[in-house]
């Protein structure tokens, strides 16, 4: 029983002894080194917050330039389709002038072919008129069997002209 009574002792004054070492030390503590342990908590739970609140407001700028990028493409967009619109306007302007253009200038060909065609077909009625009546004053020689003067050569060709004329 002593031994139990010794041995309670021993642990009671081991508590005793531990709980004002420990007590000593937290006034210790709390004399020198709370403030620098505090202190230390406090600038990391601001610096924390200064960087939760740089989070937040970087996420909100990230956000806001989205934003920013989704007007600027849909206003790009849609430049883009009236860019596209007015290609094909001025396309199709452009169409209609070049078809009207080459239409113009296939009629003045035509016109121009025309009047080639009637001047050739002139020419060529001179040109016979003018082979009729050499032919004609050449059979006329020779069944009057006489040279003819260049007045009576003019007479004969202007008559026979004006009878091919009449038919």
């Amino acid at each position: 029983m002593i031994t139990v009574l010794i041995t309670n002792a021993i642990i009671l004054g081991n508590f005793i002894l531990v709980t004002a070492s420990f007590l000593t030390l937290i006034i210790l503590i709390r004399v020198f080194a709370w403030k620098n342990l505090t202190g230390i908590f406090e600038k990391r739970a601001e610096k924390i917050a200064g960087d939760i609140d740089a989070a937040e407001e970087k996420n909100e700028a990230a956000a806001a330039l989205v934003k920013q990028r989704q007007v600027e493409l849909e206003q790009g967009r849609i430049e883009a389709k009236k860019i596209v619109q007015d290609a094909v306007a001025r396309a199709k302007v452009e169409k209609k002038h070049l078809v009207d253009q080459a239409a113009v200038e296939a009629r003045a060909l035509k016109d121009k072919a025309k009047l080639e065609i009637a001047a050739e077909r002139l020419e060529a009625h001179e040109q016979l008129k003018v082979q009729v009546a050499n032919l004609a004053v050449d059979l006329a020689g020779k069944i009057i069997l006489e040279d003819l003067d260049q007045a009576a050569h003019s007479a004969l060709i202007d008559r026979y002209i004006d009878r091919l004329g009449e038919k």
